[in-house]
């Protein structure tokens, strides 16, 4: 790993040099996918079908594109009771976490005359896009689809891409039939989100995607945002940890490699006031990555995407990571519930030794699908409030328009709306108001 001089550097400084490697989208894969973009919108199937055959499936048809209930059905009766076990183990925490997240409809007089509040609505349709290019990820399809059950959409459509034989993971097929999917499609990609947004004879058209997937998935969110709604743009995944002399090098260590394991681009971090400690974990990367299958993946991530920092204390740590403001944020410190409170950037935070980044993305409870590359300044995980709407709710009697009247009139005369105006006086001309529904005639 990169190691970073702090000297009398700013956390926002040590924070960008810490970042500065990590690579971007590029004009030609922005005009790839816009013109896949377009062709879905416009020839629909067709084009759909023309892509799925260029990059993943050959011998693809729209006819062979849904994946049949029985086969579901199938590949779960065939699935191995211990992987059924797991699935199950972790939709059933997946599944208690995010009840706690369910908002209630609320309602209140405190205007004289008036009833204000909020209903809260689930989003009809919901498109997920699953990855599954370089490996099944049923951990993806559980963090996605469950908190949209939770919600209580009613129409789930999941797209994942295809093996070069048209084939889906057997464990993607068989989650999904444990989680009550129906419709499940063999195409991934820029072309499947393009598919989702504006709709084909074979994908139905959904009012928000979620979900994430390679760069160009990336790209293609990005550019049908407005005709749908979409979770967030999720880029290499990515760890912080902020780490003092009481942290064991052994498990900075295999958490920093847990992290690269992910992609060769997937950025790690170590932020930490002890100097030996960086020494001793650098040594027990050495040790430890030569045990990986994926080690090349894991050493080019080390090499080109990520950084250590060793700062003055603890305080300027949590500074430059809250500027790193990282996917997962990892506190393994004397008392890391003390700096719980400091840290304002972060899509999940771990506290402790005995918290490592992978019980997050499989079992315990919250989504894995978290705001990378800075983005959990402003945004947060995935959860239910993602699969639903809330829209204000108001009713006024007489009395009340009579108390607001003048302060519409004025703001709205300054604004030049006259109608406005109108719209509140004519409620003033002596018609009886109705009621609203909320009494019966006799």
């Amino acid at each position: 790993m990169r190691v970073i001089e702090a000297g009398g550097k700013t956390p926002r400084r040590m924070a960008e040099e810490l970042r500065a490697p990590i690579s971007q989208e590029t004009a030609r894969q922005e005009e790839v996918v816009a013109e896949i973009v377009s062709a879905v919108r416009a020839r629909g199937d067709r084009a759909l079908v023309e892509y799925t055959r260029r990059l993943d499936w050959p011998e693809a048809t729209a006819g062979r594109l849904k994946v049949p209930v029985k086969e579901l059905a199938a590949a779960h009766r065939k699935a191995d009771k211990s992987f059924l076990s797991a699935v199950r183990k972790a939709a059933e925490r997946v599944r208690a976490f995010h009840e706690k997240q369910l908002p209630r409809d609320w309602f209140d007089l405190d205007v004289p005359g008036a009833v204000l509040g909020q209903k809260f609505t689930p989003i009809q349709r919901v498109g997920v896009h699953v990855p599954g290019r370089s490996a099944p990820l049923p951990s993806s399809l559980i963090m996605s689809v469950v908190p949209a059950l939770v919600a209580g959409v009613p129409e789930i459509v999941v797209v994942t891409p295809p093996g070069r034989d048209g084939s889906i993971h057997p464990a993607i097929l068989a989650a999904a039939h444990e989680l009550g999917v129906e419709r499940l499609y063999r195409v991934g990609g820029a072309q499947a989100i393009a598919a989702l947004s504006y709709g084909t004879r074979t994908i139905l058209r959904v009012d928000k995607i979620v979900g994430a997937g390679n760069i160009y998935v990336t790209l293609a969110k990005k550019m049908v945002y407005g005709e749908v709604g979409i979770d967030g743009l999720y880029g290499p995944s990515e760890v912080a940890i902020l780490a003092d002399e009481t942290a064991d090098p052994r498990l900075v260590a295999a958490d920093l490699l847990a992290q690269a394991e992910h992609n060769a681009d997937s950025p790690v971090f170590l932020v930490t006031t002890d100097r030996s400690l960086l020494g001793k974990v650098q040594a027990e990367i050495a040790k430890q990555i030569g045990r990986l299958t994926r080690r090349g993946v894991a050493a080019e991530s080390l090499e080109r995407y990520s950084g250590a920092v060793v700062v003055r204390d603890l305080d300027q740590g949590v500074e430059v990571v809250n500027e790193l403001a990282a996917e997962h944020v990892q506190v393994m410190t004397r008392e890391p519930w003390s700096l719980l409170s400091s840290i304002r950037n972060a899509g999940a935070i771990f506290l402790g030794d005995m918290s490592p980044v992978p019980l997050g993305d499989y079992v315990i409870g919250p989504s894995h699908l978290l705001p990378t590359g800075r983005t959990a300044r402003f945004s947060s995980g995935l959860g239910v409030m993602d699969f639903m709407k809330r829209s204000s709710v108001v009713y006024t009697s007489e009395q009340t328009v009579r108390e607001y009247a003048e302060a519409v009139k004025a703001l709205a005369e300054l604004e030049g709306l006259e109608a406005h105006v109108r719209a509140v006086e004519e409620r003033l001309k002596g018609a009886k108001p109705r009621s609203g529904g909320r009494t019966r005639k006799k």
